[in-house]
């Protein structure tokens, strides 16, 4: 049995990984996943997580799952829009015009930093960064119209018909990080959407398997994970 343990920018990325992806891999492999620790309470050690404050604070997760489970691999599930920039590689990454290569490059450059600070713990096979394209939303661009199911005000559908008019054809991860273009931004001036909302469902409604095929850098992830194991 593989298992493979998830550091999750937020909640829904957590669900997702824990539901729709787990139901997709069929347990080839199976998934857990946490958010990032953001703080703890100091008198009753309450923790609070989601939200990517800083590399640090991620790194800092990533390390301790991989230390406590050395039989799991870690992966992640962080945002390339407004990712902290103390991440490593980010000033290189920035100068990059391809958005691909940049998180290409911020992938590699995390592996690198995980490696540098563990050894003896098989990091460099049991790790395998990732990062979306541009954003976790991204993946519902793959079918923008199912939001009418969520969103069922006539205003609201109105509202959804233009965005999915506006976007219907550029590839989800080709949506840009601008401030007020990036996934999540459109969604909110379009619906009131606002980050951390459930988008679980939606994505079943969609299909792990019909975002992969609009989503390439999520399926190559994805095809990661189901290779787990065969060279083992």
């Amino acid at each position: 049995m593989i298992r493979v343990n998830v550091v999750a920018e937020g909640q829904s990325e957590m669900h997702c990984a824990k539901g729709p992806l787990n139901q997709y891999l069929g347990g080839r492999p199976i998934l857990d996943s946490r958010c990032v620790l953001t703080s703890r309470e100091r008198w009753t050690n309450y923790e609070y997580r989601g939200g990517l404050l800083s590399y640090q604070k991620a790194k800092r997760d990533i390390v301790s799952w991989l230390k406590e489970d050395t039989q799991a691999y870690v992966t992640t599930m962080f945002d390339f829009f407004r990712l902290p920039n103390d991440f490593p590689g980010y000033e290189n990454a920035m100068q990059l015009s391809n958005h691909l290569d940049a998180v290409l490059t911020l992938e590699s450059a995390m592996k690198a930093n995980i490696i540098s600070e563990l050894s003896g713990l098989d990091v460099g096979r049991r790790f395998i960064p990732y990062i979306q394209l541009h954003e976790f939303e991204a993946l519902l661009f793959t079918n923008i119209l199912v939001l009418k199911d969520e969103y069922i005000d006539t205003d609201d559908v109105d509202s959804i018909n233009r965005l999915y008019a506006e976007t219907k054809d550029i590839p989800p991860e080709e949506i840009n990080h601008g401030t007020d273009t990036a996934p999540s931004k459109r969604l909110l001036h379009a619906v009131g959407y606002q980050k951390g909302e459930a988008i679980s469902p939606l994505i079943e409604v969609i299909t792990v398997e019909a975002i992969r095929k609009k989503c390439p850098h999520f399926s190559a992830w994805l095809r990661q994970l189901q290779s787990l194991g065969d060279s083992d």
